[in-house]
């Protein structure tokens, strides 16, 4: 209502809202209302809709209509002039006010499928980033594309078509965000554009409200990252830090997602952080049960309050709760809040437990505004996710459970780890790297952006000492997406030659066994995929996991394997989709062998630990138990279900590995 027609502007409610908070002390976050346009503009200009895949069969067709939000195309020109004239008109009437100390651009950019567009305002845009990329070579775009193949040669970028249905066509596998059997280079390219695309639009708010507003500029961040042709690094990059929405359970839920996976996202929303900042807020945290049609579990007695409190253990120094009080009416009318309908003010089991949520992080601060030091980072690129996007290779994969298996063994052990884009190592030497991190995480690295800098940094990062972990697929495309013509350089690192590979279907499973002492013993199993690995000769490489199945298995091959450097580091090549319990004694040898202060192993998979430093270098172990019976931390201490422990160090936290010496 803001613009109830086109140049007609009414900030009448808004003026009051504001200069009630002010006359009572009280900071908002105002958000800029592009996320959802007025009916007279979707009237007006139809084209600046935006296009999705059909629903059906994962293909480009369906039209979106108005109704709904994140109805626009990115790169439609006449919506963001209108969105522009919008923001200008908030930023000039509020920029300057006290009571509005942040802004939020936007809504949940890219979020609800959004990130893809096959309009024609999208098609014009893809043309144009397609000449800028290629210099204006249609030739050049043909050898990167490979388009000899199938004779998709293109003569000029006017024939390029959005990657839409083509033959041989079938639906989109549930873990596809769309299909379509065009050239896999075709489809890396296209999400590169959604990418610039998502940020461009973002970037363009941002630069008008900083000539304008005096508060701090940041977005919401919706979940699912990594099933999106999306990059927050990007879109972060001119903002003040980043802000996220933490719903571990949505409309349908059954049960809320694993914790060691809502602190691998927690990780990550930190690594989006310009380099030069540090910390990030919780714009949205669910406190309530959700659902826009279907609603999904509600969280139990306190579990709101460990939720919040793991945002704060991973470095959140802003929260605000989703929502006050639910909506009587709208498409989000079943998103219950602090308040629900009906329920009196100051009353309630949800409101007790926001003060209580309050009170730790007022009682904690000098502990949640000391920003975290990791001693390991797990890398990623997106040119890499958007390739495993348009060819996940096996039904079972996900990118985001590949990088929680090499990632949960280290937060089993009560380790902090930084997620962060490969992009950020780029200009460092092994030596700096050395200073910063001791283990770095690989998951699934088919595409290793700038592998001529990057694999050479960790080749002589662990022969320094420090500790690398690679997962399968590694370095077997190039930055075109087309394969590779010589073995894996990550394999050679890590002294194995990749001799066979399957790709294990849903709901394909195979057995593993260990044969290392301490390090891999018993058995445990393999999905996703595998790679029946060969060690190389004289490379002081030794197999943890083997097969044992009549092909595989028959062969000789491992599974899991660890190559060790004359100055104590590692290169640990996990070649298979195993359970991650199995490669928890594996961080915590790496853990030890690398000096990294770490709480140790709880007694459940439920539980939650952290050593954060205070203000004043004071050491704290911070326990959360997630779960709904009690348990105990690695130090001891019995939690009750969703209990939040906090207690100083007064010692180092380590356990004893004597058996190390045998290892390294």
């Amino acid at each position: 209502e803001l613009e109830p027609s086109d140049g007609v502007f009414n900030f009448t409610l808004l003026d009051a809202v504001i200069d009630a908070l002010e006359e009572v002390g009280l900071e908002a976050m105002l958000g800029t209302p592009t996320a959802t346009m007025p009916a007279w503009l979707a009237k007006k200009h139809p084209e600046v809709m935006t296009q999705g895949p059909d629903s059906a069969d994962g293909f480009a067709a369906a039209a979106v209509q108005f109704g709904g939000r994140r109805q626009y195309s990115f790169n439609s020109q006449t919506y963001l002039d209108y969105a522009q004239r919008i923001v200008k008109k908030l930023a000039d009437r509020y920029g300057r006010r006290k009571a509005v100390a942040i802004w939020q651009v936007d809504n949940e950019l890219g979020h609800e499928n959004s990130d893809l567009d096959f309009s024609d305002n999208s098609l014009q845009a893809w043309r144009q980033w397609l000449k800028k990329k290629f210099g204006g070579s249609i030739h050049r775009l043909n050898d990167d594309w490979g388009t000899t193949f199938w004779s998709v040669t293109y003569n000029e970028f006017e024939e390029i078509p959005l990657p839409k249905y083509t033959m041989p066509g079938t639906p989109a596998h549930s873990n596809e965000n769309f299909r379509s059997n065009m050239s896999p280079s075709m489809l890396l390219d296209y999400r590169r554009f959604r990418k610039d695309s998502v940020a461009a639009f973002a970037n363009h708010q941002v630069e008008l409200l900083k000539e304008r507003v005096d508060g701090c500029i940041t977005t919401n961040a919706p979940g699912g990252e990594w099933s999106k042709a999306l990059d927050h690094n990007d879109v972060f990059a001119n903002m003040d830090f980043p802000a996220y929405d933490n719903y571990p359970v949505w409309g349908g839920s059954l049960a809320p997602t694993a914790p060691a996976d809502v602190a691998l996202a927690l990780d990550m929303v930190r690594g989006w952080a310009p380099s030069n900042q540090s910390g990030w807020m919780v714009a949205e945290q669910l406190i309530g049960a959700q659902g826009h049609d279907i609603i999904g579990y509600t969280p139990r007695s306190q579990q709101i309050v460990a939720w919040s409190a793991a945002t704060l253990l991973h470095g959140a120094v802003g929260l605000a709760f989703f929502r006050y009080r639910a909506a009587v009416f709208g498409q989000e009318e079943f998103c219950y809040g602090i308040l629900d309908h009906a329920t009196p003010r100051g009353t309630g089991r949800k409101w007790n437990e926001a003060k209580d949520v309050f009170a730790l992080a007022r009682d904690h601060q000098s502990i949640w505004l000391t920003p975290l030091k990791p001693r390991i980072a797990l890398l990623y690129h997106t040119d890499n996710i958007f390739a495993w996007q348009a060819q996940p290779q096996s039904t079972a994969f996900d990118f985001a459970a590949e990088a929680s298996r090499l990632y949960s063994p280290f937060w089993r052990n009560g380790a902090s780890v930084d997620v962060i884009s490969m992009a950020r190592l780029i200009n460092s030497t092994a030596e700096e790297l050395l200073q910063q991190y001791r283990v770095l995480v690989l998951p699934a690295p088919m595409i290793v952006h700038r592998a001529d800098v990057i694999v050479p940094l960790l080749s002589a990062f662990a022969e320094l000492g420090g500790s690398v972990w690679t997962g399968f697929r590694s370095d077997i495309k190039d930055e075109r997406s087309q394969m590779r013509r010589k073995s894996s350089r990550l394999a050679e690192l890590a002294g194995v030659a990749v001799e066979e590979i399957e790709s294990l279907n849903v709901p394909t499973t195979y057995n593993l066994t260990g044969v290392a002492k301490q390090l891999g013993e018993g058995t445990a199993s393999a999905t996703v995929w595998r790679e029946g690995l060969r060690i190389l000769n004289d490379t002081n490489t030794s197999a943890i996991w083997m097969y044992n199945d009549d092909f595989f298995g028959a062969q000789g091959f491992a599974a899991v394997t660890r190559r060790t450097t004359a100055a104590g580091g590692e290169i640990l090549y996990v070649a298979t989709g195993i359970n991650y319990e199995a490669l928890v004694p594996l961080a915590s040898a790496a853990l030890a062998q690398q000096k990294i202060e770490h709480a140790g192993v709880a007694s459940s998979s439920e539980i939650e630990q952290l050593i954060r430093s205070d203000s004043n270098g004071n050491r704290w172990r911070i326990a959360i138990n997630h779960g709904a019976t009690g348990g105990k931390s690695a130090d001891g201490d019995q939690l009750k279900p969703y209990e939040v422990s906090v207690i100083p160090v007064k010692e180092a936290v380590d356990s004893s590995w004597s058996w190390l010496e045998s290892i390294f």
